[in-house]
Formats: C-alpha cells, structure tokens, sequence
C-alpha cells in the first residue's frame, strides 16, 4: 500500500475511533472501553480488491476456529468510499465493520443498536444506496428495457428470461447489451 492509501486509512481510523470514544447511554456510561478502541486501532484496514457492487466493507476472521474478535479480524473496504462524495459514508462503513470486529458478528437486534450510535445514521443509508446505485451503472453490462415506456434497468450479468414485464406498464422487457466506447473512441 502506497503512503498516500496509508494515511488515508490512518486518518479515517482516527476520525471513526475518536467519535466511538464519545458514544454514551443515558447513565452517561460510555459504550465502548478504551481497550476496545485501543485494540479497534491495530486492525488491519485494507482495500477490496475487487469492488463488488454491493459490497462497501467486508470483515474477515482470521482464523475460523476462533471467535470474530480485534486481535482476530481484518476490515476491507470499497476503493470508490474514498471519493470525497462518499468519505463521510466511509466513516460508518468502517464503524459498522468495526462493530463485528468487537464480536457482532450478526446484524441482530444488539448489532443495530450500536450501528444506531452513529450520527446521521439514515443520511448514511441514503448515501449508502447512492454507491450501490452509481456501482451499478459502471459494472452494467446489460440494460433491460421496457418496450412500452423506455424504463431501463441497468444489470451486471446477462441472466434473463424472455418472460420478464415492467412491473409498472406492463410493457415486455428486452435484455440489450451496453457497448462502451474504447479508449481510442474517446
């Protein structure tokens, strides 16, 4: 990893770990320790290699015969949260991995809790549908159109059945393939 990377991910660490210290419940009782942020501070964070569509952050667990904890996890995320567009949202994605990393591993009830700590929480999920939106579009190789109306779905893979209808005009979709232009077409 280059520097630049490196001190990107270094400064959305701190920025993610300096709001988790100053999360508290109504008795004023913080909800994460300073040896749980201490520890959140030496994982490992690193790029997706592949961006996945709707993929934004994944957590690994190191060694599967033990439990999902700080010293027994890494996180990767999305390259394209390190647009400026998106650096906030990156914050809540790496807060929301770091979640698991303290042992969450399920989006149970006690998960959401905690996600619910961060500030903006549904600004977030807004932001969140937005990069899965605009992922969409650049991975799109297939666009399903509607031959009634012109509505145009956007798809990554090219699995269809003939049988598939606008669910608004009931117009017959056609699966088209989307050509992009070559660099020396530009």
């Amino acid at each position: 990893m280059d520097d630049n990377n490196y001190q990107i991910l270094s400064q959305l660490r701190e920025n993610v770990i300096s709001k988790m210290r100053i999360f508290v419940d109504k008795n004023n009782e913080r909800f994460f320790s300073d040896n749980e942020l201490l520890q959140l501070s030496d994982i490992e964070v690193s790029f997706l290699s592949r961006n996945s569509i709707s993929r934004h952050g994944l957590t690994t667990n190191l060694d599967k015969s033990k439990k999902l904890s700080p010293s027994n996890c890494k996180v990767k995320l999305n390259k394209k949260l390190f647009e400026e567009k998106y650096f906030l949202y990156a914050e809540f994605v790496l807060f929301h991995e770091y979640i698991h990393c303290l042992g969450n591993f399920s989006h149970d009830k006690n998960f959401r809790q905690l996600e619910n700590l961060w500030p903006e929480k549904k600004q977030m999920n807004i932001i969140g549908r937005q990069l899965t939106r605009e992922l969409q579009e650049i991975k799109a190789q297939w666009a399903w159109t509607c031959s009634k109306c012109g509505f145009v779905v956007k798809r990554s893979s090219r699995k269809f059945r003939s049988n598939y209808f606008h669910k608004e005009c009931l117009g017959k979709l056609k699966n088209i393939p989307i050509i992009r232009p070559t660099s020396l077409e530009h």
